[in-house]
């Protein structure tokens, strides 16, 4: 796997452990959940089982903002990667 879709995918794992944080923290159940951030009940389900995958960063950030979560993206500079 290539670097980009590493960085991608640590993203999107890091966004659905905030969204899996929130449904516990709060209480709620998937049903709750879905209703709150938009979506369906199974793709919550997908989102507690960890299918990042199944997701697209566009997709999990709208989901914490209709949970009423500010996000930000904060870059940081890298070394170029000799490829």
């Amino acid at each position: 796997m290539d670097e980009p879709h590493v960085e991608k995918a640590a993203i999107k794992k890091r966004l659905v452990a905030i969204i899996h944080g929130i449904i516990r923290d709060r209480g709620l159940t998937q049903g709750r959940a879905a209703m709150l951030m938009g979506v369906s009940q199974p793709r919550i389900s997908d989102a507690v089982c960890g299918k990042v995958e199944k997701f697209t960063i566009d997709a999990l950030v709208e989901m914490l903002t209709r949970a009423g979560c500010r996000v930000e993206i904060t870059p940081c500079r890298g070394e170029p990667s000799q490829g």
